[in-house]
């Protein structure tokens, strides 16, 4: 969905909770992600009595200089971001973010990745291990740059309902509903 405006704002507006539980990547123009994602760049995980992690949810905003040069323009994805789990301040694992499509237009991106408990950055989680996300240093592709990330760690029963949570209070709905109200009342300041 890069670089279509028009149309990102309709299909944002559709999704809804059940695709949002199960989609892996979402790529598409915007500047802003839910607010009860981390504001931080470091993550600490602490474990919970009877509460296994379930997921982990990676959001950034990237935006890319318009000197890219044309060959990087047809690159599936934008390899320069990393998740990055560290125990002690020493990194044990690292993946790069799956950041599907490099637009035309220098305009803002945002990237939603979701893991799974079947994926190294959640099933190696401990207790005490940080997760950020960072650029590589040096990058691939010159004129990347990460505006802002977020990150959400998904607990058991944060995504579990598969009821009618339209009369729930906002703390007590699913992640992929609160996820589908957001986009549902997405507005940029800049929409054509």
């Amino acid at each position: 969905m890069s670089c279509c405006k028009a149309c990102s704002l309709k299909v944002k507006r559709r999704l809804s909770k059940v695709c949002l539980r199960n989609i892996r990547n979402l790529s598409m123009p915007g500047s802003k992600f839910p607010d009860w994602f981390s504001q931080e760049s470091v993550v600490h995980f602490s474990e919970r009595k009877n509460r296994t992690i379930k997921a982990v949810i990676v959001c950034v905003v990237v935006s890319l200089d318009r000197e890219i040069p044309e060959k990087w323009r047809y690159f599936p994805d934008v390899p320069d971001i990393k998740a990055i789990m560290l125990d002690q301040n020493k990194p044990i694992f690292s993946t790069s973010l799956n950041l599907r499509g490099i637009p035309k237009f220098h305009e803002d991106q945002i990237h939603i990745c979701r893991y799974s408990n079947i994926n190294p950055l959640v099933s190696f989680l401990k207790d005490g291990c940080k997760i950020q996300v960072r650029k590589l240093n040096p990058p691939v592709i010159e004129g990347v740059e990460v505006k802002k990330s977020g990150i959400h760690l998904i607990f058991e029963d944060d995504d579990d309902y598969d009821g009618n949570e339209e009369l729930m209070d906002e703390s007590e709905q699913s992640v992929s509903k609160k996820l589908a109200d957001f986009f549902n009342s997405y507005e940029e300041d800049n929409q054509v």
